[in-house]
């Protein structure tokens, strides 16, 4: 079985290790399904951690930084300085359990402030493009794209402000392009692989409730959206 606590415990030590470092954590922004999950309240397990690079001139020394950072955490099984990538084994998992740790070096122009999680700062996208990037990461995935569903549902539930600015942008399409794209995306899902991705790090609660409500719930409130942008 996935052991949830264990992972999320080294998530957790993972950042501390970035943003204790005074020379690692000013020039990457954390984001993303961890980010949303430990300081917006994202009521799910998330299992990576995603940043940005705010100093594209740095890129060399935080590749490095970061390699030395999860080596302690287990054995890196690939390695990826091409997409800027590092993925490395949890020893206390089985074979196939990983983390993988993703710094990207697009910029969108996302902003960030600083959060505090138990005293520790660190730089966090907002949720107006934290919201915006997900929206935008739902309409590119091609596959697994169960989770960015039930974030979205999670964002737009809970009225989160939207950068559409930004959507269109990294999308260079009208938002209301990019609204109407994901609703035809959600639509030709099949109910029963709405799971996939998603079932082993939710409850036995969540899953019941995503097996029957996720799909319309969230095609909902994409179109309740999608008509205030036609009025």
């Amino acid at each position: 079985m996935f052991n949830l606590e264990k992972h999320k415990a080294i998530l957790v030590r993972i950042l501390k290790d970035i943003y204790t470092d005074n020379t690692l954590g000013p020039i990457l922004g954390f984001k993303g399904g961890s980010a949303a999950m430990l300081f917006y309240g994202l009521p799910r397990m998330s299992v990576d951690l995603d940043c940005d690079l705010l100093d594209p001139t740095k890129e060399d020394f935080v590749f490095e930084k970061v390699e030395q950072i999860v080596s302690k955490y287990g054995t890196i099984k690939n390695k990826n300085k091409k997409y800027f990538t590092l993925f490395f084994e949890i020893s206390y998992a089985d074979p196939d359990r990983n983390i993988k740790v993703e710094i990207n070096r697009r910029n969108f122009g996302s902003e960030y402030e600083i959060l505090n999680y138990f005293g520790l700062s660190m730089k966090v996208m907002t949720q107006k493009d934290m919201f915006a990037n997900k929206l935008a990461a739902l309409y590119e995935r091609a596959e697994r794209a169960n989770r960015d569903i039930f974030d979205v549902w999670f964002f737009l539930q809970n009225n989160w402000p939207i950068n559409k600015e930004l959507v269109e942008k990294r999308l260079n399409i009208t938002f209301r392009e990019c609204l109407e794209a994901c609703i035809t995306k959600i639509t030709k899902i099949a109910d029963r692989t709405i799971l996939a991705g998603l079932g082993e790090i939710l409850d036995t609660k969540q899953k019941i409730w995503v097996k029957t409500k996720l799909k319309t719930e969230t095609l909902f409130l994409l179109r309740v959206l999608l008509d205030k942008e036609n009025n």
